[in-house]
């Protein structure tokens, strides 16, 4: 069986999808903060509680992984009224 945190990928486990399913949820409920830093921080403090056993994402890395997201977070939370 894989675990939850397998990536699509082949190669090194990462958890680029767990945050940038976070993210979207953040962003969807209106929980996310005013700028993308302080989510990808808050998304790499998040990472590390819930997910332990996975290996960290730095912010920055976050910050990449969600950024089409983030870019579309508008778009995103008007279609979801």
């Amino acid at each position: 069986m894989t675990p939850s945190h397998a990536p699509e990928k082949p190669g090194r486990r990462t958890a680029e999808h767990l945050v940038a399913a976070e993210a979207y949820r953040r962003i969807l409920a209106g929980e996310a903060p005013e700028t993308l830093t302080a989510l990808a921080a808050a998304l790499a403090d998040w990472l590390r509680t819930a997910h332990p056993d996975v290996p960290p994402l730095a912010p920055a890395a976050i910050e990449t992984a969600v950024r089409e997201t983030w870019d579309r977070r508008h778009e995103l939370i008007g279609s979801a009224l």
